[in-house]
């Protein structure tokens, strides 16, 4: 596939898988602090707010490295920060671990219902809803790894 249309294709990505998840996690985290703003908000609204804060930073640093690419193509991507790429992989390890806390907690036997903590597991596995997100993130890795492997040109000691 010509860089052209890798481009075309993780704009498409984007719009179509990465745009609704950062949507809900926007709109989830903002209702989240609406609540915070009463009198005395309940515990388990706190909590809410704490774990739709969570995927903010990795979907900002995922949309950065979207960007990056559909803009200015593959030399971006090889120039961007490690950084952006640990955040937006961040993303990824909290969607797998919300799906797995989402399996893991269907047990009847697991946790009193008394406690926060049911609320907590409801929540964060809400957060599995970001795996479609891993789409345009898989896309640019392999677009940086492939691209990168065919440089041939001398780079030195």
């Amino acid at each position: 596939m010509t860089e052209r249309w890798s481009r075309f294709a993780v704009a498409i990505e984007a719009l179509l898988l990465a745009f609704p998840v950062t949507y809900l996690a926007i709109a989830a985290f903002a209702a989240g602090m609406l609540f915070l703003t009463e009198q005395t908000p309940p515990m388990y609204e706190r909590a809410q707010t704490i774990v739709y804060a969570l995927p903010i930073i990795p979907l900002a640093a995922g949309w950065i490295l979207i960007g990056r690419f559909v803009i200015a193509g593959s030399p971006a991507l090889r120039s961007s920060s490690n950084v952006l790429w640990l955040l937006s992989f961040l993303g990824v390890i909290i969607a797998l671990a919300a799906l797995f806390v989402g399996h893991w907690s269907r047990r009847g036997d697991f946790g009193d219902a008394a406690s926060l903590w049911p609320w907590v597991r409801s929540y964060f596995r809400e957060l599995a809803l970001g795996i479609p997100a891993m789409i345009p993130l898989i896309h640019l890795t392999l677009e940086r790894r492939f691209r990168m492997s065919s440089n041939n040109r001398w780079r030195g000691p």
